[in-house]
């Protein structure tokens, strides 16, 4: 099998033409020539990688610098009431942009990626709490990081994207937490580096707001035709487990220029489909 490109951002043209097709980031239902999925490592228990989530090579998290102040009773836990506001606040230079409610009060919170002294990736919500967590990877790329409340009441959930691979973080009582895989490692999306996948979407259920997330994969068959999978994303624990949940064939003799396989090479969740990108 030759290794799919790179990913890459989908152009707007194409996002134009999957929109009929397709419903938020990641796939649309009536699109599936497979009416019953076939799970691949479909439980926590599992010990083979799934698509689009290798097992290994994931970015190395460490504890939150700035850690941020105790939130006040009954708020910073997902509830809706949003987190506490603290004294912490992103580094000077920090690249930031607004992103999806993360800490589920909603209102849109703003996520950032600064460079030192440690390379890291944080959270400010609208209520005026900031946490963070540091992050290191081997890829040369500037990294870009973009947020995401799934289904209607959550979990939220961040996506680090290396340009090798995404990290998948959860925002839990107001922190970020390393999503745990089958294996005890951080779960991560592959982007054609390994083999295990090209992108990461979500969705769409009965409303724009009711996400899933996916991983997905556009696979070289030769000849110029392309495969599409995505595998679903069962998150547990408030985001801090995932597990491969039903693999969906979305299409199968594409073209490369097919809006199905350029979005199979994306990241992005919903209306999150740009981020901030870490300055370097």
């Amino acid at each position: 099998m030759i290794a799919p490109p790179p990913a890459r951002r989908l152009p707007a043209a194409a996002a134009v033409a999957l929109a009929a097709l397709l419903t938020a980031c990641g796939s649309g239902t009536a699109t599936d020539p497979a009416a019953e999925a076939t799970p691949t490592g479909s439980s926590s228990s599992s010990s083979a990688p799934a698509a689009g989530t290798p097992a290994t090579s994931s970015p190395a998290a460490s504890s939150a610098d700035g850690t941020p102040d105790a939130p006040a009773e009954g708020e910073g836990t997902g509830g809706g009431t949003g987190c506490a506001p603290n004294a912490s606040a992103a580094p000077a230079g920090a690249a930031t942009a607004e992103t999806g409610d993360v800490d589920l009060d909603g209102a849109p919170d703003t996520v950032w990626l600064a460079d030192t002294p440690d390379r890291t990736l944080g959270i400010t919500t609208a209520s005026g709490a900031t946490f963070s967590t540091t992050f290191t990877s081997a890829a040369p790329q500037a990294a870009s990081a973009l947020g995401q409340k799934l289904q209607p009441a959550g979990p939220a959930v961040v996506l680090l994207d290396t340009g090798r691979s995404v990290a998948l973080y959860a925002v839990v009582d107001c922190a970020l937490v390393a999503t745990q895989n089958a294996q005890g490692e951080q779960y991560t999306f592959d982007l054609g580096f390994t083999g295990f996948g090209t992108g990461v979407g979500c969705v769409a259920g009965g409303d724009e707001e009711d996400l899933q997330l996916a991983g997905l994969d556009a696979e070289d068959t030769g000849g110029g035709a392309f495969r599409v999978t995505r595998t679903a994303v069962e998150l547990t624990d408030s985001g801090r487990r995932a597990a491969n949940g039903p693999t969906t064939v979305v299409g199968e003799g594409l073209g490369a220029d097919d809006p199905r396989v350029e979005n199979a090479r994306t990241v992005g969740c919903g209306n999150q489909t740009t981020g901030a990108v870490e300055p370097r």
